[in-house]
């Protein structure tokens, strides 16, 4: 197959013989990242390849793996930069409309065909590659789950959520039934899928009378 060279002889030459001291192109990262994001929303996770993102970019196969050691790698790169998988930080005065915010954008990315097929895919590469897994967590799954709670805190803050609530258990709770239906089972989710999930949560953890929880 026919590749596109770097215009660059050191950034292909091979591991370890590159010129000390000269600091890697930050653009040819992100032209990396962005073939891939294209690639995978075109052709799935099965069908991208190094040497494919190699031509989109206009770079050289040693250019990618210099960077990512694995196409597993680069894919979890390219999630990680991804302004459109971003979770929605809002606040709206009210966690419920907090929530249902996060929640239609979950159900956004969950019901397109591609995000489905990517996940399906790199997950199947995550159970064998510890190290991969751990940085897809650290690095992607871990910092959305942290904006998450911060919508959570501020429930908290405004007496709507029990002070003592478990933010994990709620965080699994808000993406497990979307992920379920929508990745496991492959059935589109409900229109209002967003808003029940959040009501859910709201008539499970909001304070109680038996429950000393408002912090003032």
């Amino acid at each position: 197959m026919f590749r596109v060279a770097s215009q660059d002889p050191a950034e292909d030459a091979p591991r370890g013989t590159r010129p000390p001291g000269r600091p890697r192109d930050a653009r040819r990262d992100e032209a990396i990242l962005a073939a891939t994001l294209e690639l995978l929303q075109e052709q799935g996770y099965g069908g991208l390849t190094i040497e494919r993102v190699a031509d989109r970019a206009h770079v050289g196969r040693p250019t990618i793996y210099r960077r990512w050691p694995s196409k597993p790698a680069l894919v979890v790169a390219s999630l990680v930069q991804s302004a459109r998988l971003a979770v929605p930080v809002r606040d709206t005065g009210s966690l419920r409309r907090d929530l249902i915010a996060v929640q239609r954008h979950q159900v956004e990315l969950m019901s397109s065909p591609d995000s489905r097929r990517i996940t399906a895919g790199l997950i199947a590469d995550l159970a064998s590659d510890r190290h991969l897994a751990e940085t897809y967590v650290s690095q992607y799954l871990a910092p959305r789950r942290a904006t998450v709670w911060q919508v959570l805190q501020r429930g908290v803050d405004r007496g709507e959520l029990a002070a003592d609530v478990d933010f994990a258990f709620i965080y699994d709770l808000l993406v497990g039934p979307l992920f379920m239906r929508a990745v496991v089972w492959g059935q589109p989710l409900p229109r209002n899928a967003a808003e029940k999930t959040a009501d859910v949560i709201l008539a499970a953890f909001a304070p109680t009378p038996e429950r000393a929880t408002f912090r003032p």
